[in-house]
Order: structure tokens, then C-alpha cells, then sequence
């Protein structure tokens, strides 16, 4: 298998630390989907990362998708239950982390346009309140426990780590730590986990 995507991209990480957890050899073919001879769109029609190509050729995309994939593939640990309702509370966390995940990119990819094209403070705040939300949910719903879920590392984790993860990357004067102690100890509990550390955010060359 190969995935397509770039080390700065949030949800391309999510995939790689489901790759690494599930110990599922694949192929990172690191490419940027929009530039004119990435090999991406005769993939994924949408062309965008990730992307994930079977053995056989064919395509998976987007994230939530490919992570679900990769799971039913087999093996341990089983990221998602198989239980309905446990189920639904997983991918609902997933759910949560993605949010989180798309504000902080369309924040962050304003900050990069000059400050006179950048778009109005209402607009920021909107994109504030969604992250803000989305913690404070996590934070009330982790408490006390080790684990997002039922006491036992799944798929809510990696939604929860990799989300608070881009949040220091994109978004460093963000301080969140303090409002929410239960999600920076988890935070510093996945962090030591080999695939979080060998999947690390990084900027474009």
C-alpha cells in the first residue's frame, strides 16, 4: 500500500499513527496534492490528502475512512469496537478531534495571508469558539480517566492526541494546558507512545 500526504498535514498524521499502532507496513509517499505533477488526483478525484492506494490500485479517502480501513485490516490493538454504541462514542470522538483539527488549519492558514487580505476578527473568534468547544467537551468527558474511552487506548485517543498535537504546532501561543490539566496529562502520555513520537508534525521543506 501507499500513502500519499505531507508531514505538515494533520490528517495524514492521524493515518500514519494508525499505521504504526496497527504495525501495517505501507509506503509514505510524501507529495503535496495540489502541485501540477502530484500523482494525487489520478487517485483521489478530490485531490487531497491523505490518500491511501491499495495493493491492487485502488484509492481510500479521506481520513475517517482510511482509519476505519485500517482497522477491519486486522490485528491489535482493535482501534475501533465493534459494539454499535461503543462504536458511535469512538467515532464521536473522532468526530471531536477533526473539528478541532479543521479550525486550527483555517486559522492557521489565514495567519498566513498578509494582514491587510486576512479576514475579520468575527471570523477568528468563530474559528476560536470551535476549538474552545471541542476541548472543553474532551476535557469533560476524559475526567479522571487514563484513556478517552472505556479505560483502553482505541481510535479516541489518536482523535483527541493528534488534535491537541497540531494545536502546538499551528497554533503555539495557544495556551489550552491550563484550562484543561486532564487533556495535557493525556497529551503527555501519548506523546511517549513510538507512534506519536515517530510521526511528529513537521513544516514543508
Amino acid at each position: 500500500m501507499k500513502l500519499f500526504g505531507t508531514p505538515g498535514s494533520p490528517f495524514v498524521r492521524k493515518v500514519r499513527i494508525v499505521l504504526a499502532e496497527k504495525n501495517i507496513p505501507c509506503d509514505y509517499v510524501i507529495t503535496r496534492a495540489s502541485t501540477p505533477d502530484s500523482p494525487v488526483p489520478a487517485f483521489n478525484p478530490l485531490g487531497k490528502n491523505p490518500t491511501l492506494v491499495r495493493d491492487d490500485g485502488r484509492a481510500l479517502y479521506d481520513s475517517p475512512v482510511i482509519v476505519e480501513y485500517l482497522d477491519a485490516m486486522g490485528g491489535k490493538p482493535a482501534l475501533i469496537p465493534e459494539d454499535f454504541a461503543a462504536r458511535i462514542e469512538v467515532k464521536r470522538w473522532e468526530a471531536l478531534g477533526d473539528g478541532i483539527v479543521e479550525a486550527t488549519v483555517n486559522i492557521n492558514h489565514e495567519y498566513l495571508e498578509p494582514a491587510d487580505k486576512q479576514r475579520a476578527p468575527a471570523w477568528f473568534a468563530k474559528q476560536q469558539s470551535k476549538i474552545d468547544r471541542g476541548l472543553a467537551v474532551m476535557e469533560q468527558d476524559l475526567g479522571a480517566g487514563e484513556y478517552c474511552f472505556r479505560g483502553r487506548f482505541s481510535l479516541a485517543d489518536i482523535a483527541a492526541g493528534y488534535a491537541l498535537g497540531y494545536l502546538d504546532f499551528a497554533l503555539p501561543k495557544y495556551e489550552w494546558r491550563g484550562k484543561h490539566p486532564a487533556l495535557a496529562r493525556l497529551a503527555e502520555r501519548l506523546a511517549a507512545r513510538t507512534s506519536f513520537s515517530t510521526t511528529k508534525q513537521a513544516k514543508a521543506a
